[in-house]
């Protein structure tokens, strides 16, 4: 094979490759072009937003549910409806001010699309509002009522294995003003807060709390948005004392013996109260008063003992007895 055929052999798949890459780029560039001049036209999306209701009357309060969203369809330049596609949708606003009276006694109606030049305000000025769904929003205008309620805490709590709470949760404030239609407030017996979980808690704390927002009993007000919440935890320890048991309400001239006639008492105390404890505070009786026919035992109680101390366990719960003249 001549040197010049091998050549030209070598040079057709250069020449080739050439010619693809070529079209390749020219497909590109009118595929950019292309999306270049569609982008520039103006188009019609519809978008869901998030909704806020501003102006209410200030002796009224809304008693019915209003839309948490409304639909607008939009008009504007491909390129920044592309942008609005990938970006979360603003919260737009709507003037209760605007509402008109309708023939039952409170209730009102607001028509959204006859406010469109106000809803375009609060867009960029290159998005135009061509539409809003509902085009009408009801309103239910009440007066305005007020009472104060309880604030319960909703709270999941564990502590650590060596902890316990040494009080129950403390809220701050533990009531709150409700104010809402009296319809409304006659189903509000309490208000509770946002759900929190803390797990292996191993010191006291204090926490923010949001008072939680009720879904279905319609339009509320409270006066407090947050509440704290004081929880006290201190480290425990276990214990145990010996007691003589003593025998109550024997009838005159009888005296009683037990079997055994002492019991070991185990409870948890706080590790900082832990030397505070000791026998004298603790009594622990039978009272024959609570014998039952046909039986020789009775149930031992914890008559008497010291405070701060829990989980309390006798042994034994019961003991046999004899009673003698």
């Amino acid at each position: 094979m001549s040197k010049d055929r091998q050549d030209n052999i070598f040079k057709e798949p250069i020449r080739l490759n050439r010619r693809v890459i070529t079209f390749l780029v020219c497909v590109l560039v009118s595929m950019f072009f292309w999306l270049m001049m569609m982008l520039s036209k103006e188009y019609n999306i519809i978008v869901s937003y998030p909704v806020e209701y501003m102006n209410t009357p200030k002796d009224r309060v809304i008693s019915n549910l209003l839309p948490k969203e409304i639909d607008i369809e939009i008009r504007a330049k491909g390129f920044f409806l592309l942008a609005y596609k990938f970006k979360k949708a603003q919260t737009v606003y709507v003037d209760l001010e605007d509402s008109r009276p309708m023939a039952t006694k409170n209730y009102f109606y607001l028509l959204t699309n006859s406010r469109i030049n106000k809803m375009t305000e609060q867009f960029s000025s290159r998005i135009k509002v061509q539409r809003i769904m509902p085009d009408t929003i009801f309103l239910n205008f009440n007066r305005k009522v007020s009472k104060r309620v309880p604030v319960k805490a909703n709270i999941n709590l564990t502590v650590d294995s060596q902890y316990q709470q040494s009080d129950s949760i403390r809220l701050i404030p533990d009531h709150i003003q409700v104010s809402g239609a009296a319809d409304v407030l006659e189903k509000i017996n309490f208000v509770e807060t946002v759900p929190v979980t803390i797990k292996n808690l191993n010191e006291s704390r204090t926490l923010v709390l949001d008072i939680a927002k009720s879904q279905n009993a319609g339009y509320m007000e409270t006066n407090f948005s947050q509440v704290k919440a004081q929880i006290h935890v201190k480290k425990y320890t276990e214990a145990s004392v010996e007691l003589t048991i003593e025998a109550i309400n024997l009838p005159n001239g009888y005296s009683l013996k037990s079997f055994p006639d002492k019991v070991l008492v185990k409870y948890d105390v706080a590790f900082d109260n832990y030397q505070n404890i000791n026998a004298s505070q603790f009594r622990a009786v039978i009272d024959y008063k609570k014998a039952e026919p046909n039986s020789n035992k009775l149930k031992i109680v914890l008559e008497t003992f010291p405070e701060g101390i829990r989980s309390i366990k006798l042994n034994p719960e019961k003991v046999e007895f004899i009673i003698k003249k």
